[in-house]
């Protein structure tokens, strides 16, 4: 088995925390509160900044030119998902300058900023793949709720094939790491990855 899909099927009880949260199924629904959704918003444009900022340091800390590729392309995906979420922004009307982070996304964000300037390369993608991983099979799942759903957009930006490649990427970018790392050591950012992706979800659950 492949390191990405092991590190994946050891942590999906962890994955259906966030698809049944009650943000996520609202998503699906389409009855979230619009002020949830404009609140989880002004939120994750902190964390993909925190993103792009780990891709950056992961490539600087890579001797592979092919590795260095393939994150470089991921940033520059991370740049168009940030100009996604200034278009959801107007749509929704929400000002991302006058934006506070709040405690589910300040976890997050400094786990990324730590593990992203203290660790490897292999380490901080093992705690940024999650998120890439959890977004695709998420927008899968929903992939047939965008019928008058006010929310189709976000469902139709994680479930397109586009998003699945990218994440895929990442995933084979790890597998290339395989005979070099510890697993336990790399479940672990894993796994805490996706604990805190879980709290960010449930963080704008309440309703």
């Amino acid at each position: 088995m492949n390191l990405s899909k092991y590190l994946w099927e050891s942590n999906k009880e962890l994955a259906l925390v966030s698809l049944n949260s009650k943000f996520v199924q609202g998503i699906k629904n389409g009855d979230l509160p619009k002020k949830n959704f404009q609140a989880y918003i002004a939120q994750d444009y902190f964390f993909l900044e925190s993103f792009a900022r780990a891709y950056g340091l992961a490539i600087s800390k890579s001797l592979d030119i092919n590795v260095i590729r393939t994150l470089s392309e991921l940033l520059f995906g991370v740049s168009e998902e940030l100009i996604l979420h200034e278009t959801y922004a107007n749509k929704w009307e929400i000002n991302l300058s006058n934006n506070k982070i709040e405690k589910a996304t300040q976890e997050y964000t400094d786990f990324l900023s730590q593990t992203s300037k203290n660790l490897s390369c292999i380490e901080t993608l093992a705690a940024m793949t999650p998120c890439m991983r959890l977004y695709a099979w998420i927008g899968s799942n929903l992939s047939n709720s965008t019928s008058n759903n006010p929310y189709k957009d976000w469902i139709k930006t994680y479930s397109d094939d586009n998003f699945e490649k990218l994440a895929k990427s990442l995933e084979n970018t790890i597998d290339s790491y395989q005979s070099s790392i510890k697993t336990t050591q790399i479940n672990d950012l894993y796994k805490k990855a996706m604990i805190l992706e879980g709290n960010f979800f449930v963080a704008y659950s309440n309703f």
